[in-house]
């Protein structure tokens, strides 16, 4: 009988002992320690893997840092191309615009040798299909072909109204066989190049008696 209850004791001191919350518990590891494994318990493997997403992570911090540099590299080339494309723009005009007047200049030379040939034929009136004259007369020509191939177009002027952005007034006439402000005379010829004055023409214009007269009367 004795025998029996010290074995009951026995196994009711063992349960105790296996127990959650048993002896061994008290002094020993808790659950939440227990899933920390310590490195030196992780397998070759384990480790392995555990040193490929450290260098994973720290690779990825490294990508954000060179993608932040390659935005602000790219930042910085565009506005360096956009400020390059500006000063080629401007220095395409200003070269545009020396081109302009180097040709202008030229032009106008271009005009007075015309003028002497064409002064030439004039003298050279009478002597028909003389070699002198059919020279000149095909200089001429081609100095006249020239200059409207290069855009240089005369300048209308007698018959039409005194234009001052056209025209040079050198004098009025007296008459009343035109309107009053009509150019009457042309003494040198007007030309313009792409648009623009190449040289005005030298004119006089038409000035009616009887304006001048009611004028005067006006001033008495």
């Amino acid at each position: 009988m004795e025998e029996k209850v010290n074995n009951e004791e026995a196994r009711k001191a063992k349960k105790e002992e296996q127990a959650p919350g048993g002896r061994e518990e008290e002094g020993g590891v808790s659950p939440k320690e227990e899933s920390a494994t310590p490195e030196e318990e992780l397998s070759p493997l384990e480790l392995e893997l555990k040193k490929k997403e450290e260098e994973i992570t720290s690779l990825k911090e490294k990508l954000s840092e060179k993608e932040a540099q390659i935005e602000t590299l790219i930042a910085e080339l565009k506005k360096e191309i956009a400020s390059s494309l500006s000063r080629q723009a401007i220095y395409e005009r200003e070269m545009k615009a020396i081109k302009e007047r180097a040709n202008e200049e030229l032009l106008r030379k271009l005009l007075e040798v015309q003028e002497n040939f064409q002064r030439a034929l004039s003298a050279l009136k009478e002597s028909e299909n003389s070699p002198l004259k059919l020279g000149v007369e095909l200089i001429y020509k081609q100095l006249e072909d020239l200059l409207k191939k290069e855009g240089v177009e005369e300048i209308p002027s007698v018959g039409k109204p005194f234009d001052c952005n056209l025209h040079e007034a050198e004098g009025f006439v007296e008459t009343d066989s035109c309107p009053d402000g009509v150019i009457t005379d042309e003494l040198q010829k007007g030309y313009t190049y792409k648009g623009k004055i190449l040289r005005p023409a030298r004119v006089r214009v038409a000035r009616n008696k009887n304006i001048k007269e009611s004028e005067k009367e006006t001033e008495e």
